[in-house]
C-alpha cells in the first residue's frame, strides 16, 4: 500500500549497544527503552522495512536527550542517512538552551528538515516555561523548519512516557507556535477534535496530527472522524518500531473512507507539508535504497 511514514524513531549503533548506560544517565530514555524488550532499530531495519512495506518514504525522528553531546551524535547519524538515502527525512533533538538552539541550526544547514520528536515538558507535568517556549518556537520558525511534538490524551490508560498533559496545556503550545508548522503526535492528545471549536480551527491553522500509536488508543473509526474536522492535516505515522505500518493499514482496512481519502492520509498530506522534496518524491516515485 503506498505510504509515507511521518513518525519513525532510530538510534545509532553507538546509542543502542549503550542502552543500559543511557538509561541511568538520561530518566526518560531510561522510563521508555530501559527495558531490553522496548524495540530499537538503526537506517538499516528502516530501510527492510520500507521495502517490505512498499512505503514511499519516512521522516525519521532523533530522541529528545537530555545531554546535548547525545543530540549531536544522533543528529549527524540521522543527517548521514539523509545524504545516503533521501527518502528519509531527518527531524533532529537539540536541548532548550543557546548552545542547543546553534545545534539546531547546524543540523538545519546540513539538511534536517524539522525538530523532533521534540518534548517540552509533555512527558511531564506540563510545558515548559511559556518564555522559553517562545523562543523555542522562535528558532524554529526562523529556521523554516516543522516541529514534530510530542502529546499524549489526557484520559484514558497509562503507560510508560504517558505524561499529566492537559488539553489547556496543548493549546498553550499551539498559540505559542505562531505560524510554526506544527505536527502533534498521537492525534494531538485528542485536541484536533475541538478543531470544531471556531477559536481552536482559526488558532491551529498551522497544525497538523499523526497517527502514532493510535491502535493502541482509539476505535479505528477515529481516522473517519478525524478526516471528516480536519482532512487536510492528518498524517500517517507509525512510531516504527513500536507499531508496523501494517498493523495500521489492517485496521484502515475497516474503515468506511474512500479511497481518495485513504490516500490523503496515507501520503498526500505528508509530502505536501515537506514541500518541493516531499512532492518531488510523489512524482518521481523511484527507488533510491
Amino acid at each position: 500500500m503506498k505510504a509515507f511514514d511521518f513518525h519513525v524513531h532510530v538510534f545509532s549503533p553507538k546509542a543502542r549497544e549503550k542502552r543500559e548506560e543511557l538509561s541511568r544517565r538520561d530518566p526518560l530514555f531510561g522510563l521508555l527503552y530501559g527495558d531490553p524488550k522496548a524495540k530499537m532499530v538503526g537506517i538499516e531495519e528502516v530501510l527492510n522495512m520500507i521495502e517490505e512495506e512498499g512505503l514511499l518514504g519516512t521522516v525519521i525522528c532523533g530522541f529528545p536527550w537530555k545531554e546535548l553531546d547525545w543530540c549531536k551524535r544522533e543528529n549527524d547519524y540521522l543527517l548521514e542517512a539523509h545524504e545516503k538515502y533521501p527518502r528519509l527525512f531527518p527531524f533532529v533533538t537539540f536541548t532548550f538552551d543557546d548552545a542547543g538552539f546553534k545545534e539546531l541550526e547546524r543540523a538545519s544547514r546540513f539538511g534536517a528538515k524539522g525538530a523532533g520528536e521534540l518534548a517540552p515538558g509533555t512527558y511531564g507535568k506540563g510545558p515548559l516555561d511559556k518564555g522559553l517556549l517562545e523562543e523555542l518556537f522562535s528558532v524554529i520558525r526562523q529556521l523554516g523548519l516543522i516541529a514534530l511534538i510530542h502529546v499524549n490524551e489526557p484520559v484514558g490508560h497509562s503507560y510508560p512516557g504517558k505524561g499529566e498533559i492537559c488539553l489547556r496545556d496543548i493549546e498553550l503550545l499551539v498559540k505559542t507556535s505562531k505560524g510554526v508548522k506544527v505536527v502533534l503526535a498521537h492525534l494531538g492528545g485528542g485536541f484536533l477534535f475541538y478543531e470544531l471549536m471556531p477559536e481552536i480551527r482559526d488558532m491551529a491553522k498551522n497544525v497538523y496530527y499523526d497517527t502514532a500509536a493510535f491502535p493502541f488508543l482509539y476505535d479505528p473509526k477515529v481516522l473517519k472522524v478525524a478526516l471528516e474536522i480536519v482532512p487536510s492535516k492528518v498524517l500517517f505515522g507509525t512510531d516504527y518500531p513500536l507499531l508496523t505500518p501494517k498493523r495500521y493499514f489492517k485496521a484502515l482496512g475497516g474503515v468506511p473512507i474512500s479511497e481518495e481519502e485513504k490516500e490523503t492520509l496515507l501520503f498526500k498530506n505528508a509530502l505536501k507539508l515537506l514541500g518541493k522534496e516531499g512532492e518531488d518524491l510523489l512524482w518521481k516515485g523511484v527507488r533510491t535504497f
